[in-house]
């Protein structure tokens, strides 16, 4: 098994260092996402120990997501809590038994989620250097490979310790 550091490639761990607050939480929606598939291929293969842990850290992820909601009296921060609640219900409804339709309506929502986010990104990073032309269209991967099954899954811990938060 593997420690929850080991999930971590040094070109993250300094992507995650040097990253604002909005790529953060970007970051965290695109692993979800790649973690819904992930939990997928794991049940195909017929590795259900393995998969349940990295369902623990999706839910976690997720979590890490809504508490990073800090402002509830905004509507808007009301609704995308709200949002992220359902998401973990659906989290929780995959595990039993492997209820793979529910597994891909999550990391549907997800891919929209990022999707919406990653164009945040963009543009905040266009914004702040007045050169849009230089921004990659998209991100890499942020893991290509199925690893084991962490230890001690734990979202904090991926992204270097710190504790997301997003005044929304």
């Amino acid at each position: 098994m593997l420690d929850a550091t080991d999930d971590i490639s040094p070109y993250l761990r300094q992507e995650v260092l040097s990253a604002s607050p909005l790529r953060l939480r970007w970051m965290l929606i695109r692993r979800a996402e790649e973690l819904c598939q992930l939990v997928e291929e794991l049940w195909d293969r017929g590795d259900e120990a393995v998969a349940q842990q990295w369902l623990l850290r999706l839910r976690e992820i997720l979590g890490e997501l809504l508490g990073g909601i800090t402002s509830h009296d905004n509507p808007l921060g009301q609704t995308v809590a709200d949002f992220y609640v359902f998401l973990l219900k659906l989290a929780h409804q995959v595990r039993q038994p492997h209820d793979v339709d529910t597994l891909r309506t999550l990391k549907g929502l997800l891919q929209i989620e990022n999707e919406t986010w990653q164009m945040v990104v963009q543009k905040f990073d266009a914004e702040a250097t007045d050169n849009p032309a230089s921004l990659p269209a998209e991100e890499p991967p942020l893991r290509s490979d199925v690893p084991p099954a962490p230890t001690t899954p734990e979202p904090s811990a991926w992204l270097g310790g710190d504790s997301l938060s997003l005044e929304i």
